[in-house]
């Protein structure tokens, strides 16, 4: 996913993607022109965009306290979190690793819907209080949405469709009975895959019955279901298949590299065009002090590659972009998905061994897929 920070919340990073704009976009579009035209039909075209905007700020507010609570719940059992990014369909913890434990598994899962339920019952208090009050129409109107969308939340995250909350829920207790995660996991996804494809098949119907808008979108949801419980369960296959297995294993250690004194000119023509690679360690005296690619190359006048060197514009090591020998190859799969150069340094002491790429990665799962270990 690609976005942009917001901060921290309780120790977590919190993102937004790019594609969270579109749908909060249209959720202030269907609030404002449908749901609050229908249900206060005396308001102004003014006060139900505020209201759309408002609403949706509190709904996305809710749903990142779903997704805080299953963080909170994963930390305090040891599970690394990198963050929470919100995205077109909700928002999505980024939990590295699995639960160790069927128990831990249905505590993480049940978080989200519970807090989800309190939140509910928390505004549908404060829309009871405010009418009692005789608070202003627009108010009571955005309260009792929310008391009603948090509800609905909480109840379609329960929906025993992997990998949705309902569908861990359905995995801890396969887990537990199975006693096989990867069984666990391979019938939980296929349920999720089933709800998945009954929420499209909604979805067409609605359609050709007229209620484009929401076909359209149960379409969209029971598609990113469907997916997300099949991809679910292919990682999970593969980190089964990498688990134990060391870097040392996948990586190459024949590896070009250029000088930091080489010019920019020099880089593109004997080294960009004329091999397979799109970025290359910088290195020093056998010291790697960083790493060139074409994007670096893209940002500089062309009328100066002449005068300058790639070590001028090479960009710095980070923890983000290196491995050891010894690390996991199941852990540099995962940075591998957030780099741009699609490798990644295996380094010691400042010096480079090698590096790792996800094709290298790529054919030592179908071997053992093959070899079915």
């Amino acid at each position: 996913m690609r976005g942009f920070r917001l901060g921290r919340v309780a120790g977590f990073e919190i993102s937004i993607d790019w594609s969270w704009l579109i749908i909060f976009f249209l959720v202030v579009y269907s609030l404002a022109r449908f749901y609050f035209r229908q249900a206060y039909p005396g308001l102004g075209v003014a006060e139900r965009w505020l209201m759309g905007v408002a609403a949706a700020i509190l709904l996305f507010s809710s749903v990142l306290a779903h997704e805080l609570m299953h963080s909170v719940v994963a930390r305090r059992y040891g599970i690394d979190i990198k963050g929470i990014t919100l995205f077109i369909f909700g928002g999505v913890s980024q939990i590295k690793g699995e639960p160790q434990t069927p128990k831990i598994e249905f505590l993480m899962a049940i978080a989200g819907p519970l807090t989800s339920f309190v939140i509910a019952g928390i505004f549908y208090a404060i829309t009871r209080a405010g009418a009692a009050a005789r608070w202003p129409l627009p108010a009571l109107g955005i309260t009792g949405y929310l008391a009603f969308i948090n509800l609905a939340l909480g109840a379609f995250n329960l929906i025993p469709g992997f990998p949705l909350d309902g569908g861990r829920v359905l995995r801890s207790a396969l887990w537990a009975g199975l006693k096989n995660l990867e069984a666990a996991t391979r019938y939980a996804s296929y349920v999720g895959q089933g709800f998945g494809y009954l929420l499209m098949g909604f979805g067409f119907f609605d359609i050709l019955g007229g209620g484009f808008f929401n076909g359209i979108w149960l379409a969209l949801i029971g598609w990113f279901l469907a997916g997300a419980a099949r991809s679910s369960y292919e990682q999970l296959i593969v980190k089964e298949a990498l688990s134990g297995i060391e870097v040392e294993r996948v990586m190459t250690s024949d590896v070009p590299t250029v000088a930091s004194d080489v010019t920019i000119d020099d880089f593109v023509e004997n080294y960009l065009m004329r091999h397979q690679f799109t970025c290359y360690p910088v290195v020093q005296a056998d010291q790697v002090e960083g790493i060139v690619g074409i994007d670096d190359i893209r940002r500089l006048p062309r009328a100066e590659w002449a005068s300058r060197t790639v070590g001028d514009v090479a960009e710095q090591i980070s923890d983000d972009m290196k491995v050891t020998k010894q690390d996991d190859v199941w852990d540099a799969l995962q940075k591998l998905a957030g780099t741009r150069c699609q490798r990644l340094l295996v380094m010691h002491d400042g010096q480079l061994d090698g590096t790792v790429t996800q094709d290298s990665i790529a054919r030592l799962v179908r071997m053992k897929m093959q070899l079915g270990s």
